[in-house]
C-alpha cells in the first residue's frame, strides 16, 4: 500500500513539474517570438549582372515601446544597407539609414519608394522562386531570422520621380 502511495506522489509530482515547465516555456516562447512580428517578407527579381537588390516586407511591433531595426546580414552580399527613398527637388532619391523606427504597437511598411534593405553586390543574384535568408537586428536586443522569397515587383507607373542613389 506504502508503495502505490509512493508512486501515486512520484507521478503527480513529475507530471506538475512538466505542466509547469511546459507553461514556463510556451509563455518565454510567445514573449519572444511575438514582440515583432514579420510579414510578406520578398526579394524584387533582378537580371543576373543588378548591382543590388531590395528587400521588403511588413514589420509589426507589438510591443508598448518604440523599436529600431539597425541592421540586416546576409551571406553573400558585399554590403546590406538600411535605405529610405525621399523626394528632394524633383528626384527622387535614396538615402542610407542607421536605423528604422517602429513605433509601439505600430508596423513598418518596407515597400518600392519608401523603407527597404538594400542588397548590394550579391555574388550571385538569386533568381525568381529563389528564397533570400536575411538576420534582422534589433535595437531591444532580439533578432529574427526571415526567408524572403525573390519575386517580381510591381513597375512604378504614372509621373514618377527619376531614381538617384
Amino acid at each position: 500500500m506504502f508503495n502505490k502511495k509512493k508512486k501515486l506522489i512520484l507521478a503527480l509530482t513529475t507530471l506538475t513539474i512538466l505542466s509547469v515547465s511546459t507553461a514556463m516555456e510556451r509563455h518565454h516562447t510567445n514573449h519572444t517570438t511575438t514582440e515583432i512580428v514579420i510579414n510578406n517578407p520578398w526579394v524584387r527579381s533582378a537580371p543576373p549582372n543588378a548591382p543590388a537588390l531590395g528587400l521588403f516586407m511588413q514589420i509589426n511591433n507589438n510591443t508598448d515601446h518604440d523599436i529600431k531595426l539597425l541592421s540586416a546580414n546576409a551571406s553573400g552580399y558585399k554590403r546590406i544597407e538600411l535605405h529610405r527613398s525621399v523626394v528632394q527637388g524633383d528626384m527622387m532619391k535614396m538615402v542610407k539609414q542607421e536605423f528604422m523606427p517602429i513605433p509601439a504597437k505600430g508596423k513598418l511598411h518596407l515597400k518600392p519608394g519608401s523603407w527597404h534593405i538594400m542588397l548590394i553586390n550579391p555574388e550571385s543574384v538569386p533568381r525568381k522562386g529563389d528564397t533570400v535568408i536575411i538576420d534582422l537586428i534589433f535595437d531591444n536586443g532580439l533578432s529574427k531570422t526571415v526567408h524572403a522569397q525573390v519575386r517580381k515587383g510591381k513597375k512604378m507607373t504614372g509621373n514618377h520621380h527619376r531614381m538617384m542613389h
